[in-house]
């Protein structure tokens, strides 16, 4: 063993302007990512009900396959409600005055943020593959 004095003062340096601007930095996008997940979902709400209702309205037998079409609709009806859940306030009791409480707190809030933009996410990615599919397979 060896023999450690508890008493003796720990010698460090200051940390340097380029360590306290990355550490600073890293705290705002640490607080701004729940900030940053709610736009993107609000966004990705535009635009799922944009492209349902275009495809609900605009696309006929003639240019894609009826099946083709209930699965790209499915699909975006889908990401739509994927996306509207990750938008709705996480109503969890956290206790303010105990930081671990609020830290535990936030990593799930944005855990299940992250989970429901990617989902969404994916979703649309499929709905735009199977119309791709579905105009490439068609024939008039």
């Amino acid at each position: 063993m060896t023999n450690v004095n508890k008493n003796k003062p720990i010698q460090a340096t200051a940390p340097s302007e380029d360590d306290e601007f990355y550490i600073a930095w890293g705290r705002e996008t640490l607080k701004n990512n729940i900030t940053f997940a709610n736009e993107v979902l609000r966004q990705l709400v535009s635009l799922n009900v944009a492209l349902l209702g275009g495809s609900i309205i605009f696309l006929d037998d003639k240019l894609l396959d009826s099946t083709f079409k209930l699965f790209i609709i499915l699909a975006f009806l889908l990401s739509l409600i994927f996306s509207f859940a990750g938008i709705m306030p996480f109503g969890r009791y956290v206790d303010l005055r105990v930081a671990e409480d609020i830290r535990r707190h936030k990593r799930l809030v944005l855990s299940w943020k992250l989970y429901f933009l990617g989902t969404a996410g994916v979703l649309l990615g499929i709905g735009f593959i199977l119309a791709l599919a579905g105009i490439l397979v068609h024939k008039p």
